[in-house]
């Protein structure tokens, strides 16, 4: 059988196991969460829902929310589904983008695309948790993917998408804007990328700026269940010893500041250093960006793991292979300690359950450690005087 039918029949299944389990099941927390949000779109508007520390989302996923909601007429497992239709749908739109980018470039190759098509991560993520992560991970790759097209400023409108769904997008940034830069073709990009972000942000930025850049902007993200900040907390020094969102000491605040400028400085670097390469490259270059990221991030979310997953694919596909391995089993302990015994239908997570499976997190964290240090080993080896 033609390996591209292979594929796009993988693809449909793995959609279609998806939409099953989305329908069978009420999802992690994230969905309750999810569904007060809508409820409050519903009820006070997007402005007013800003007001709790609780909503730290742009206003697209508030607004999404608020419209699935109302066309479920506010019914739990109604909304748990439809929450999760367009990250399923999103999931099957980036498998089609990396075929086309294996059209054009050789690569990524199939059994890798396989892999990615079947990932057990994006299942169990996608099919089961609830969130938006997956229409972040698809707009990210059509904007790459926009780069081997040599079109600026789809480019830059993909991103802008992006950011319109989470704005950790912002970290793709550097290196589309530089290689784009590199190119002379920088202006279109950014054009439209600041119009797409403007557009999207222009509610809020222009009625609680301040309330806007606090909630979202500058979100601390979850302290100690990932990496460094979980060794430290593990540490039991009681500058260390908060986890969560608030109350932290100033010490983890500093550190995760720290943690944050570095992570950003590093993509400027890595954008700068590989800005000549060839447009298939940029996937690399992204893929280095959010292994960067993923090593010292402060704070973690167990669905956050399919940001890197097709830059890794196509950068390094045997890393890719170990990376979803790693991944796969400490999300299938995550999702077994919150949600009870298999299959899942409804999943909880609280600190009191965070032992049971918090040393798993070092399973995707170790194989990333491994990677960047493999890459920086070779990259010294390459420049090495003969």
């Amino acid at each position: 059988m033609n390996p591209t039918r292979m594929i796009v029949i993988a693809a449909l299944l793995a959609t279609a196991l998806k939409l099953w389990w989305a329908a069978s099941s009420v999802g992690s927390n994230d969905v309750v969460l999810f569904f007060l949000y809508g409820r409050g779109i519903q009820e006070e508007g997007l402005v007013a829902l800003y007001g709790p520390a609780l909503f730290n989302h742009t206003p697209l996923v508030g607004w999404l929310s608020g419209a699935i909601y109302e066309l479920t007429g506010g019914v739990g497992r109604s909304f748990a589904f439809w929450l999760r239709v367009p990250g399923i749908l999103a999931d099957l739109l980036t498998v089609l983008a990396l075929l086309w980018l294996r059209r054009k470039t050789g690569t990524p190759p199939w059994w890798a695309l396989g892999l990615f098509a079947l990932s057990p991560v994006s299942l169990m993520v996608s099919g089961y948790n609830g969130n938006v992560d997956p229409l972040l991970v698809c707009a990210l790759t059509l904007a790459t993917c926009c780069c081997v097209a040599g079109r600026p400023g789809w480019s830059g409108a993909a991103l802008g998408a992006a950011c319109q769904v989470k704005v950790i997008a912002l970290l793709a940034a550097p290196a589309l804007v530089l290689w784009w830069w590199q190119q002379k073709r920088a202006r279109p990009f950014i054009v439209v990328a600041t119009l797409t972000v403007l557009a999207g942000w222009s509610v809020p930025l222009a009625t609680i700026p301040v309330v806007f850049v606090k909630n979202v902007l500058a979100y601390p993200s979850y302290w100690g269940s990932w990496g460094i900040t979980m060794w430290l907390t593990q540490s039991g020094a009681a500058a260390f010893r908060p986890t969560g969102l608030d109350s932290l000491t100033p010490v983890q605040t500093a550190v995760a500041i720290v943690l944050k400028v570095i992570i950003v400085a590093a993509a400027f670097a890595i954008g700068w250093v590989r800005r000549r390469r060839e447009p298939r490259d940029v996937f690399t270059t992204l893929a280095l960006t959010w292994l960067v990221f993923f090593a010292l991030a402060p704070g973690f979310g167990p669905q956050y793991l399919v940001w890197l997953a097709p830059f890794v694919a196509v950068a390094s596909p045997g890393w890719f292979a170990a990376l979803t391995v790693a991944s796969t089993l400490f999300l299938y302990r995550f999702y077994s300690v919150i949600s009870g015994d298999f299959p899942w239908d409804r999943g909880t997570s609280t600190p009191t359950l965070a032992p049971q499976w918090l040393a798993w997190t070092n399973l995707p964290w170790l194989v990333v450690l491994a990677w960047l240090t493999w890459w920086a080993f070779t990259a010294v080896r390459k420049t090495r005087p003969a």
